[in-house]
């Protein structure tokens, strides 16, 4: 995905000393696209800073929709996916005040649409309309 939208290659993944990481087939796709794993000591999140920082931070906003609204745990992957949304469009001062979503669309602009999707209140009623079903109907006279 991110040579196709972004245009760039992935040369480096740093991850924690997670078991899920050290595997021959996650290895060998690695290997064979080039990539460096690597790796940081044992009980050590410091050495991961950023990804430690972000990840409490959709945890934290995570929890607190949750608890606001009341939503049953199973939600919880929603309410991450919902937390990362609202973050990404939250000015973030080492960008200057920008929000990380403008700074995206500023270097690949095609991916606007993708971007403007409405936001909607986790744990709201919601309704599917499914208008090839109604469109069907019409033309049968159902």
């Amino acid at each position: 995905m991110i040579q196709t939208q972004f245009h760039t290659n992935v040369r480096t993944l740093r991850t924690d000393n997670g078991k899920e990481y050290f595997n021959s087939i996650l290895g060998d796709c690695l290997t064979h696209h080039g990539i460096i794993h690597q790796s940081s000591c044992v009980d050590t999140p410091q050495q991961n800073g950023v990804s430690e920082q972000k990840k409490s931070s959709f945890v934290e906003v995570a929890r607190a929709l949750m608890f606001t609204m009341n939503v049953p745990q199973y939600l919880w992957e929603d309410a991450v996916l919902t937390a990362a949304y609202l973050i990404n469009r939250l000015p973030s001062r080492p960008l200057n005040f920008k929000t990380p979503i403008s700074l995206l669309l500023e270097s690949f602009p095609h991916m606007s649409a993708s971007t403007k999707l409405p936001l909607k209140t986790l744990g709201c009623t919601a309704f599917v309309l499914f208008t090839t079903i109604i469109e069907v109907n019409l033309t049968l006279g159902l």
